[in-house]
C-alpha cells in the first residue's frame, strides 16, 4: 500500500497514477473530492482518486 509523505496540511485527497501497480505514484493532492476529480482528467495515464487518511495511508473508501 502506498503511503503519502510530505502531505500538505489542506490535502484530503490524492490523485494517484498507475494505481495498484509497482509504478503507482502520487501525482498531486487536493483539498476537495471535486478538485481531485477535476485534476484526474488532466492525465493520460490511468489515475485514481484516493482519500488521504490522517496516518498518511491512501484509501479508495470515501
Amino acid at each position: 500500500m502506498l503511503k503519502a509523505k510530505n502531505i500538505p496540511p489542506c490535502a484530503r485527497f490524492a490523485v494517484v497514477s498507475n494505481p495498484g501497480t509497482i509504478f503507482e505514484r502520487i501525482e498531486e493532492y487536493a483539498s476537495s473530492l471535486d478538485g481531485a476529480r477535476e485534476s484526474a482528467t488532466c492525465y493520460d495515464d490511468p489515475v485514481d482518486v484516493m482519500r488521504v487518511k490522517p496516518t498518511g495511508e491512501l484509501t479508495t473508501e470515501f
